[in-house]
């Protein structure tokens, strides 16, 4: 056990060389033999980790899902589901933001390349089935595809924002999430952020005019 531990801390992080690649030729025209040689191990190495380019989609979303999963769970016992969700799509994003140039490349190509963008939705249906159970939204049938849906939505014009959003605080990011999570909850219909109880933009340190633009949505 010892032996395999010291071994993983020696390997390099091939996710991240193959997300610096993909920030400098994009996925469709990504070259495994420079991401080879840019983590100073054998091509055979990057084929066991990507035999195929969608198999960076698959490896890049179980990360960013283990990441926003990493958490003991009476960790997110004090929160309402709405801050549950609030809080577990920025810990997705903050674990994305070593790899934002290489999403803004990717992201840009998908628009022409069909395959890549199913395999990414298919990634984000697992985000969201996690979520919604993970927030308390134990729905199932058809409420429950509208629900995911829904949080799709929310997460992918946050994830647009979040692209394009350089402040050091994340302001835009907070606000739009803030907003979508409210129109969220007023088509979920039964749970709603408590009166009184500040939004969560707010504890994030978004500026106030942000939390109450968010809070206006709820």
């Amino acid at each position: 056990m010892a032996t395999r531990t010291r071994r993983a801390e020696r390997e390099p992080d091939l996710l991240d060389a193959v997300m610096a690649e993909i920030a400098r030729t994009g996925l469709r025209d990504l070259d495994r033999t420079a991401v080879a040689r840019r983590a100073g191990v054998s091509v055979a190495a990057v084929y066991d980790a990507f035999p195929t380019r969608a198999c960076v989609l698959a490896a890049l979303g179980r990360r960013l899902d283990r990441a926003m999963l990493d958490f003991p769970p009476e960790e997110l016992d004090p929160l309402s589901p709405r801050e549950r969700l609030f809080e577990l799509i920025m810990r997705r994003l903050d674990a994305a933001l070593p790899w934002r140039p290489g999403l803004r490349r990717m992201v840009r190509e998908m628009r022409g390349e069909p395959r890549f963008l199913l395999q990414s939705l298919c990634n984000l249906d697992r985000t969201a089935e996690w979520l919604l159970e993970i927030a308390g939204l134990p729905v199932s049938g058809v409420r429950r595809l509208v629900l995911e849906a829904a949080l799709l939505r929310v997460y992918a014009r946050t994830f647009e924002t979040w692209l394009r959003d350089e402040s050091e605080d994340l302001a835009r990011t907070l606000a739009t999430l803030d907003r979508g999570l409210g129109r969220f909850f007023q088509l979920a219909g039964r749970v709603a952020t408590p009166r009184g109880e500040p939004p969560p933009a707010r504890r994030r340190g978004a500026p106030p005019e942000a939390a109450a633009e968010g809070g206006a949505a709820s």
